[in-house]
């Protein structure tokens, strides 16, 4: 009999960068996680369900990511990269002739290479999203979404801003999926409750996503285990292995912290295990990657060769032990409550093929053995849902995000604080330009839309990170600048459109060409909310 259920959710974000930047920062950042994360996780997906073996895995693939994988032009960027990693290995096989164990590295980065490249034209036909929808109309998966670009909703000024950010989100959701997205991965976690700014009263992060048809979303553990019941459904006080409903009826779920501590510590995490490949070290020429992690303590220079039997080995052993601590956890949460729980583990997907190698191997490892386990099953979120709702206990929570310091430090600071104030200012100057067209026409939609863009993708959250984490701290700083300029060049031509030397049409392509996302945006959406 099932003592317990495991909520796995790959949280799947990238940033719009087509256009900006190739590498180490911009359309790399895509086209490297298309190739050794998205692919092979379909393909493993693919390959089970061949085998009848159901995953209930719960994947969000944020609105601007989409936007990023059924764009032509990322389309073509990632043919590109991929055939040139080809022609790397090739160039490898052949410097490391008389050099075996190198050799046999190129090979099997070589086989990769070609292998996920002919899947993408063979079975996906290039339509990642597509082969994602398939899945999720096989019950192989549930698809959840995020805020459009990904945007720190708590720190957004104005309701129009944090509603743009939602609705849009569904809409882009159910555009490629075909169907409403039942849950949402704010980002960051980030989230906030009812607060006065000023002399107003702000409604909570979960009102606006109940406003468009939200069920449920996670916060970090902490954002549960600090909440105070309102009215109490059960035995279970604050728990992270269950469920909670919010004063607006949306549920919330808390991430469970010994799972996570298994891929995420830096000390005790699988990713970290010696025999894994290093990420870090890379050959002078090609660029890829033979040597293993060895030992956190050895520098790069004495790293040893990567051995690809012997990680698949510790593969098999991280897995087992991992669903062995599932089924101590949901054994003993039965135990205790006599209710089964559910195990929930957030990861950022990008993690798992592109981060840590063998990441998607011991996925598949890992639900092979779910698959066979009678104590524990995979589940998703919605069908727990549908199953425990009536049993949740209300619950009023804090701010909380899942970054350092659990708050909003790492996305405010006076560091880098400063970025508010420009995305604020912004928001509040673009409801006062459309209060000026209640109906534009075609022309002056055109330059207003382009405006939107600009004003979400300068409210992503990934620029203030990493400016916080200073990982691309100077590429964060020019993008983040380049849309504020942008959105400055358009708003002044949208505040007299008469005078037509404030902005040329080619300019306007210009830009259009570059930031081309959510081409059906609905501008009312942005409007000032009363």
């Amino acid at each position: 009999m099932t003592k317990g259920y495991f909520g796995l959710l790959l949280h799947g974000h990238i940033p719009w960068c087509k256009k900006s930047g190739v590498w180490p920062a911009g359309e790399q950042w895509y086209t490297e996680a298309a190739l050794e994360t998205y692919i092979p996780l379909l393909n493993v997906l693919r390959e089970l369900k061949e085998r009848r073996i159901k995953t209930a895995l719960t994947i969000n693939i944020t609105p601007i990511l989409a936007e990023t994988m059924a764009d032509n032009y990322m389309k073509e960027r990632f043919i590109q990269y991929v055939e040139d990693l080809i022609k790397r290995a090739k160039s490898d096989i052949q410097k490391y002739t008389n050099h075996p164990s190198r050799k046999k590295i190129a090979e099997f980065y070589l086989h990769n290479f070609e292998n996920n490249l002919s899947t993408f034209y063979h079975n996906y036909y290039t339509d990642l999203l597509g082969t994602f929808k398939w899945l999720q109309d096989e019950k192989m998966i549930e698809l959840i979404t995020c805020a459009a670009t990904h945007g720190f909703l708590p720190l957004f000024e104005r309701d129009s801003s944090i509603f743009s950010q939602i609705q849009l989100a569904v809409e882009t959701h159910k555009k490629y999926f075909k169907k409403e997205p039942k849950g949402i991965w704010l980002p960051e976690c980030a989230y906030r409750p009812k607060k006065k700014f000023g002399n107003t009263l702000r409604e909570s992060i979960d009102y606006w996503l109940h406003n468009s048809g939200i069920e449920y979303f996670f916060v970090d553990s902490h954002g549960i285990l600090t909440a105070e019941i309102i009215e109490s459904k059960n035995q279970l006080g604050l728990n992270t292995n269950f469920g909670y409903n919010l004063e607006t009826g949306v549920s919330v779920f808390g991430r469970n912290i010994n799972t996570s501590r298994q891929v995420w510590d830096a000390q005790i995490g699988y990713p970290g295990n010696g025999y894994y490949r290093e990420f870090h070290k890379k050959d002078h020429d090609s660029g890829l990657q033979y040597w293993r992690i060895t030992d956190k303590s050895i520098s790069s220079e004495h790293k040893e060769l990567y051995d690809i039997e012997k990680a698949q080995e510790n593969v098999k052993l991280d897995a087992d032990h991992f669903v062995s601590s599932l089924l101590k956890e949901a054994a003993t949460f039965s135990s205790k409550y006599n209710e089964k729980g559910i195990i929930v583990s957030p990861y950022d997907f990008e993690l798992f093929g592109h981060w840590w190698m063998e990441g998607i191997a011991w996925l598949k490892r890992v639900f092979e053995l779910i698959h066979e386990e009678k104590d524990i099953k995979m589940i998703s979120f919605s069908a727990f849902l549908s199953k425990n709702k009536d049993k949740f206990s209300i619950i009023k929570m804090k701010e909380s995000s899942w970054g350092e310091g659990g708050h909003f430090q790492v996305w405010k600071n006076p560091e880098h604080g400063w970025v508010w104030s420009y995305i604020n200012n912004s928001m509040v100057e673009f409801e006062n330009v459309l209060a000026l067209y209640p109906n534009p026409n075609q022309s002056q939609q055109k330059t207003l839309k382009q405006i939107a863009r600009e004003l979400l993708l300068m409210e992503g959250s990934d620029w203030p990170f990493l400016l916080y984490t200073k990982q691309a701290k100077d590429y964060a700083n020019q993008r983040f600048h380049h849309h504020h300029q942008r959105f400055n060049k358009l708003i002044w031509a949208a505040k007299d459109f008469n005078d037509k030397s404030r902005l040329s049409i080619s300019e306007l392509e210009e830009i259009e060409s570059i930031d081309s996302c959510f081409q059906n945006i609905n501008l009312d959406y942005f409007r000032k909310i009363d």
